[in-house]
């Protein structure tokens, strides 16, 4: 969650820091820690601070403008990733013995992204698949699942989707 989204929220809604943990039951020290980014809500704390806010969970990790990208873990002897905007790069995966294609790759991030910043409504992750480089969305999310283990994300990445596959495994509204 983007450290200010949430007082962006608050500040919108008129509410002090105060108001804001009365209505939702969240201490005030938590609030202002999210707040500063001293601490990561759990799902249960966004669920609370979204209900007194009137908003979805997924609004409050929603960033409040497109943010860089950051840099990856690297495997031994792997070289910098060239600017893009994935999160998982080919050459990591192929550096960690992992074989996959750059159509496998492509959803990977889409899923990535899609976890991590979840779309207020209903989407599709779409591809276009290359000759000879067919995409198996079970293997995918088996690779999704080892990105997320293995540390290529940071810690605030890796956090923010896990919160959104919580929310998904335990039947949680969006």
């Amino acid at each position: 969650m983007a450290q200010t989204r949430l007082k962006q929220l608050r500040e919108e809604a008129v509410l002090t820091v105060h108001e804001l943990a009365e209505a939702s039951g969240v201490s005030d020290d938590t609030i202002s820690k999210i707040e500063n980014g001293q601490r990561v809500a759990r799902p249960s704390t966004l669920r609370k601070l979204a209900l007194a806010l009137d908003v979805s969970p997924q609004e409050l990790r929603r960033p409040l403008k497109v943010e860089e990208p950051v840099p990856l873990a690297k495997a031994p002897g792997e070289s910098e990733p060239p600017e893009d905007t994935s999160k998982v790069m080919l050459e990591q995966l192929h550096n960690r013995g992992i074989p996959a294609n750059n159509s496998e790759v492509i959803v990977l991030n889409q899923y990535l992204e899609f976890h991590e910043r979840p779309p207020a409504g209903p989407y599709a992750i779409g591809y276009v698949v290359k000759e000879g480089e067919p995409v198996d969305h079970d293997r995918v999310k088996t690779m999704l699942a080892y990105v997320l283990a293995s540390g290529m994300l940071t810690e605030e990445e890796t956090e923010a989707v896990r919160e959104v596959l919580h929310d998904e495994l335990v039947g949680t509204e969006r």
